[in-house]
């Protein structure tokens, strides 16, 4: 469905949302951030993107970043009841998947070899900043390994390419998604579950931050999007490729600013090494 048609079926599921969006219960369900969704879709394959535009603007999302509540509940005791962090992970998690499938294109041959030579150039580079030989060789080999019995095709839709806790508003009738701008129209699914996963791990760059939140939120996350096993083993590579991006983004400072660039490089080569022994030391 492309063009009018589109815009039609988005003008109809808007008003039919906005019109039942309480059960039976009167308890809000799921529609949070339908606006936006469709909207989205309509930018991507919609002639009149300067509708979808406008609408996204007036449908401000008005809520708490998901990233904003973990800070607190790292900061504050008793702020959360081991309920509100996992339930959002769980709507960022439906509604990740939602928007897949809502945009799904053809699957497309997976080339396991592709990836690891990606991560390969990236351990490369994070090695000039710092980055030690062993954790570089635990990664590979446990990429590897993963990938070991990778699937043959990989799934693919549209991609927002920044799904991260920043980005992720939870409201009082769900999660919405507050930036479209990196969005494509076509990519591989898994990116944006990986995105997702890696700015949630790296939050534990922070001493405040510890495993045992951004465990639940993953956990959570996860479970919600239907990751399968053998997603789950991809992920773990792609979640990592993100981490060593983000390691190699984060030395791009102002090299007066001498004292940061050391501290973000000691933090972050040693977080780096923490994630790695997690997600991909070969087992026992």
């Amino acid at each position: 469905m492309r063009r009018g048609g589109l815009l039609n079926f988005v003008r109809v599921k808007l008003h039919h949302d906005h019109e039942s969006s309480r059960d039976e219960s009167g308890r809000f369900i799921f529609r949070a951030d339908a606006a936006h969704q469709l909207l989205a879709i309509a930018q991507l394959f919609d002639e009149d993107r300067a509708f979808a535009a406008a609408e996204r603007r007036r449908e401000k999302i008005k809520g708490v970043p998901l990233q904003s509540m973990m800070m607190k509940a790292a900061l504050l005791p008793g702020y959360d009841d081991n309920r509100s962090l996992r339930e959002a992970a769980v709507k960022a998690g439906e509604w990740l998947r939602n928007f897949h499938q809502l945009t799904a294109g053809p699957t497309q041959v997976f080339d396991p070899q592709q990836l690891l030579a990606e991560l390969q150039t990236l351990c490369l580079n994070c090695r000039g900043e710092g980055l030690d030989n062993e954790a570089i060789q635990m990664i590979l080999t446990g990429a590897q390994n993963s990938l070991a019995k990778s699937r043959k095709s990989i799934s693919t839709s549209a991609v927002l390419k920044d799904f991260t806790p920043l980005s992720i508003v939870v409201t009082e009738n769900g999660v919405g998604v507050s930036d479209y701008g990196k969005m494509s129209d076509q990519g591989i699914s898994l990116n944006d579950a990986a995105t997702f996963l890696a700015s949630v791990e790296a939050l534990e760059k922070y001493p405040f931050c510890n495993r045992d939140i951004t465990g639940r939120v993953q956990e959570s996350f996860l479970q919600a999007y239907g990751a399968s096993g053998a997603d789950q083993a991809i992920l773990r590579v792609l979640k990592m490729r993100a981490l060593l991006s983000m390691f190699a983004q984060g030395r791009g400072v102002k090299e007066s600013a001498v004292r940061k660039k050391v501290m973000w490089a000691t933090v972050m080569k040693r977080f780096i090494q923490q994630a790695a022994s997690r997600s991909l030391a070969p087992a026992a």
